[in-house]
């Protein structure tokens, strides 16, 4: 079987999360300026390598988002340097909140508000921040939002995804202007696979509001996925996991192979294990596309972190799950994270994962 063709795509997000203060949800208007938090070049300067990697024209924010706060970092080509503009953006947050010790980052999924919550919140922030999305299971027409958030409970950080073109790539060009046949690749290959890694019940709840299977917008710059919530946000490796995720996605439409997946599940089975986060079923299908998806991958991991030379360690990632893997609290994370590259998720894999197989076996 042929395999992949690379092509480079740029990587955008806009995760979400929330504040609490005496262990109460704070609406992100009484910690952020109206305007929100600018990152620019030269900002931090006990950041790694500042100035290596934040040569993009623009800045990063942390703007309101509603309830929530919402990371807008700078896309990139690079999954690493996304993930340090991600880790300055958070250097940059808790330099501002140096001085309120009281208020602290929260990484929750979802939160529930009470009505002392609530009535602290002003009208506009009781609105959900997000605009309409799109469904690709329903031929493209608008996903609507079917509760009212002045009175709705729940908030919930979303951990969307974006997608562009780098360097105008004509084949990248024709994969996103056809954003329904790639948003159902991404929730067979993306939705379906965090499902495995993403075990939060709060997923179910988050997705009768929004964030379920198929939803994307189209903005000017390309495709953006909006099925995930922000438990990417844990730490550099699993974000760079999801972007390698999301690239694979793009690059078998490009290579027009996405039918020879498409023909392994049942899309109504993909749609179920992402709405339900129903892990057993996600882990079937998975199993239906594993064989065809590592024959379609190049064996290195240069950009392939997932290949068929390391299936039997991502295997045992998920296995395992995310309490196992990451115990340091997220923040901390980000604000101590090393320049990012060759620190990734394929280097998790082959080191920190390898080994703890391998002692696993001995014992």
């Amino acid at each position: 079987m042929p395999k992949l063709t690379f092509h480079h795509i740029m990587f955008g997000c806009d995760p979400e999360f929330f504040f609490s203060k005496d262990g109460r949800v704070l609406g992100a208007e009484k910690v952020l300026p109206e305007d929100g938090l600018v990152y620019k070049k030269g900002d931090l300067l006990n950041s790694p390598k500042d100035g290596d990697y934040t040569s993009l024209s623009g800045v990063s924010k942390i703007i309101i988002d509603g309830v929530q706060a919402e990371l807008n970092p700078r896309a990139n080509s690079c999954r690493a340097n996304l993930g340090n503009e991600i880790a300055c953006c958070f250097r940059k947050l808790a330099q501002a909140l140096k001085n309120r010790k009281d208020i602290s980052i929260d990484f929750h999924q979802t939160i529930k508000l009470d009505k002392k919550d609530m009535s602290v919140l002003s009208d506009k922030s009781k609105k959900f921040g997000c605009m309409p999305s799109k469904n690709a299971h329903n031929g493209g027409k608008e996903s609507r939002i079917g509760v009212d958030p002045a009175i709705y409970s729940y908030r919930s950080a979303g951990g969307h995804i974006h997608i562009g073109n780098s360097n105008d790539n004509k084949i990248i060009r024709e994969v996103l202007l056809q954003p329904e046949r790639l948003v159902k690749i991404m929730d067979v290959i993306v939705g379906n696979t965090c499902v495995l890694i993403d075990r939060d019940t709060g997923n179910i709840e988050r997705r009768k509001v929004y964030g379920r299977a198929g939803e994307f917008r189209t903005p000017p710059h390309g495709v953006e996925y909006r099925t995930l919530s922000n438990f990417w946000l844990r730490s550099y490796q699993l974000m760079s996991l999801v972007m390698y995720l999301s690239r694979l996605a793009v690059l078998v439409v490009a290579n027009n192979r996405d039918e020879e997946l498409l023909k392994l599940v049942d899309m109504r089975d993909i749609t179920d294990a992402i709405n339900k986060n129903d892990f057993k079923l996600a882990l079937t299908n998975f199993k239906k596309i594993e064989k065809c998806l590592m024959e379609m991958i190049p064996s290195d991991t240069e950009h392939w972190d997932v290949n068929p030379d390391t299936i039997h360690l991502f295997r045992h990632f998920v296995k395992k799950g995310l309490d196992y893997w990451f115990k340091q609290p997220p923040l901390q994370h980000w604000i101590e994270l090393p320049e990012g590259h060759y620190s990734g998720f394929g280097s998790f894999l082959l080191n920190k994962v390898a080994d703890d197989l391998a002692n696993k076996s001995k014992t």
